[in-house]
C-alpha cells in the first residue's frame, strides 16, 4: 500500500472535482474498499468500521466484469481533501487489516 500515492491521487481527483462543479460545504462521502484476496474478512471489516460510526454496506457484482465491493460511509463531515484523506487513510490502514483495498470514493447527495 501506497499512502504517499494514493494521498496525492485523491488530493488531484478531488480539486479536478471541485473545478467542475460547486460543491457544498458539507456532504457524506462513501468508499470503495475491494478485497486483496479471496479469504478477505468482510464481516470483520464491516464490523470494524461501523464500530467506527460508519455506515457500511456490501454490493455483489453485477456482471463478471464487475467485482464484490464494501461501501463505507461516513456521516455528514466537511468537504475538502483535508477531511476527505483523513477518512480515506483511516479506513485504507483498517481494510488492509482485513484484507481490503481502498477502490475509490464519491459524494452522497451531491
Amino acid at each position: 500500500m501506497d499512502l504517499t500515492a494514493q494521498k496525492a491521487e485523491t488530493f488531484k481527483t478531488f480539486r479536478e472535482v471541485a473545478a467542475m462543479d460547486d460543491l457544498p460545504a458539507r456532504a457524506r462521502v462513501a468508499f470503495q474498499f475491494m478485497a486483496e484476496d479471496p479469504r478477505a474478512d468482510w464481516e470483520g471489516f464491516g464490523q470494524a468500521a461501523e464500530g467506527l460510526g460508519y455506515e457500511v454496506e456490501g454490493f455483489e457484482a453485477q456482471d463478471e466484469d464487475d467485482e464484490d465491493c464494501l461501501e463505507i460511509t461516513t456521516s455528514e463531515i466537511e468537504l475538502s481533501a483535508e477531511a476527505l484523506w483523513a477518512h480515506e487513510e483511516k479506513l485504507s490502514l483498517l481494510g488492509a487489516i482485513y484484507g481490503f483495498y481502498a477502490d475509490g470514493w464519491g459524494f452522497v447527495g451531491v
